[in-house]
């Protein structure tokens, strides 16, 4: 019987696809030497990728804007936070921020809270937030009235319930302005 064939065999199978794999990697070198300069640069925006980006809303004197999102309840001490950012920089002198929420007729309840800029939003625990509107049932309002002395940048943060099951959504709707200090 002769052992050694078998041996020699997967010796000689382990070293074609070692030289394989370096011979792909050649072919994707040589086809990156010769692309052009002159292709065009893919401009990335929020339709490739796969989680929604921050909305950012520019509130202006004398307008309202409005917003909207769907919300996921995180589980029971745990936060799943959709963020809006509320540009308020145009009011130097500040104001009173009125944010008012309409929730969707969907399965989980709503809860919202206001962060400050650059501020790290919590992923569990009770939050401690400037100012928030907790446990909104499916189908009915809630306000957020917030003064603030000098324009800054706001975290408007959505998310599902505590009250609801892990998973359960619903959709939300907001008009937000800016009233005299």
């Amino acid at each position: 019987m002769n052992l050694a064939a078998p041996r020699v065999l997967g010796a000689m199978l382990l070293l074609a696809s070692i030289c394989h794999g370096q011979s792909l990697a050649d072919a994707a070198r040589d086809n990156r030497k010769q692309k052009t300069g002159d292709a065009a640069t893919k401009v990335i925006d929020s339709d490739d990728l796969s989680a929604p980006s921050d909305t950012i809303i520019h509130l202006v004197p004398g307008t309202s804007s409005s917003g909207q999102g769907t919300l996921v309840a995180p589980g029971r001490g745990k936060h799943n936070y959709v963020i809006t950012q509320l540009d308020t920089t145009k009011f130097t002198s500040g104001g009173t921020l009125h944010i008012s929420i309409n929730v969707g007729d969907k399965t989980s309840e709503a809860s919202f809270d206001l962060y400050p800029q650059g501020s790290r939003t919590p992923l569990s625990g009770f939050p401690k937030p400037l100012a928030s509107a907790h446990n909104i049932r499916s189908g009915d309002s809630a306000n957020i009235d917030y003064h603030f002395d000098h324009g800054s940048i706001f975290q408007f943060a959505a998310e599902g319930s505590w009250n609801a099951k892990a998973g359960d959504t619903n959709t939300y709707s907001f008009t937000v302005d800016v009233g005299n200090p």
